[in-house]
């Protein structure tokens, strides 16, 4: 069994709306960004959506991710900074793999590159601004290998159905010249591959909230390694779940979230990490707010605070 006091946690940045339906600005977002650094947490992340369109409520977009994440590194100077994740369709592969390269710059080398597909599915920012949407998982596959052999191995000349590149470089290459951790999305068998082909971790696209979720997906990476005849312990797991806080210390217990009391909500985390992930990024909202995926505000900060300090002293 794996060791749950490795298990890193993660939180997101608010860029998109709140419950209230308002985009806060930088400077409430900056304010978050150093309460969540002094809280100890080990990464934070932005999003990398455009705009969406849910039935019943008016359309509603993001602050552009890899601009909120600049700002965040230069107002912080410990916590690991990254994409969750970026989307390789909507930025041409060679270009994002030279912003990843001078984000890592600014950031003192606290980037954590994550890179996924993007499901236009579901994802109205594909149609909305002009995205080719078509095989977009194809498209991804090139794009990830252009971006993680830039990052690793330069120059890359590249000759895809999709991309090309002529010896590309990441010039200059910034405080790791030896390379940037490449998180990679995967749920599916094709992502999967693609994950454990080229990514130092896979990011599992579904939310996790029990041990066995967590080894299933343990063995899906294993056979996807297996696949690309990569040795499974060197791809890391890491993923995300979901934490609606009640006013009493506990959390509200839905299908797919981690609930409880404070006592039992940090034991599952612990299990999550003795089940083999690396690292969680938690959504973290209120009892009573609806969301999915809930935009952290400084009072659910407060309330996760005695969880998190609770699963440090484990």
């Amino acid at each position: 069994m794996a060791d749950a006091r490795q298990l890193k946690i993660g939180l997101c940045l608010p860029t998109w709306p709140g419950r209230d339906g308002v985009n806060v600005g930088w400077p409430t977002m900056r304010g978050l960004a150093l309460d969540v650094e002094a809280l100890g947490i080990d990464t934070l992340w932005a999003p990398d959506h455009l705009q969406r369109i849910i039935p019943g409520r008016p359309p509603y977009g993001f602050w552009e991710c890899w601009t909120i994440l600049a700002a965040a590194a230069e107002a912080t100077s410990r916590i690991e900074i990254g994409p969750l994740v970026a989307c390789t369709g909507f930025r041409n592969p060679a270009l994002l793999a030279k912003m990843a390269t001078t984000l890592d710059e600014v950031s003192g080398g606290r980037l954590v590159l994550g890179l996924g597909s993007g499901v236009p599915a579901t994802d109205a920012s594909w149609r909305i601004f002009g995205y080719d949407s078509e095989r977009h998982v194809g498209r991804h596959a090139e794009a990830v290998e252009i971006i993680a052999r830039m990052l690793r191995e330069p120059p890359v000349t590249f000759e895809g159905e999709y991309y090309r590149t002529d010896g590309a470089q990441a010039l200059p290459r910034g405080p790791r010249p030896t390379g940037i951790p490449i998180w990679i999305a995967g749920k599916g068998e094709r992502t999967m591959q693609i994950a454990a082909r080229w990514g130092d971790a896979v990011n599992v696209n579904t939310p996790l909230s029990t041990a066995a979720h967590v080894a299933q997906i343990a063995g899906q990476a294993a056979l996807a390694c297996a696949t690309v005849g990569r040795d499974p312990a060197t791809l890391a797991l890491t993923g995300y779940g979901r934490v609606a806080l009640k006013p009493d210390g506990s959390a509200d217990e839905r299908p797919g979230w981690i609930g409880g009391p404070r006592e039992t909500v940090v034991a599952t985390m612990r299990s999550l990490g003795g089940a083999g992930l690396r690292h969680l990024t938690l959504y973290v909202g209120e009892a009573d707010d609806p969301s999915p995926l809930p935009a952290l505000t400084g009072a659910t900060l407060e309330r996760f605070a005695p969880f998190f300090e609770a699963l440090r002293a484990g």
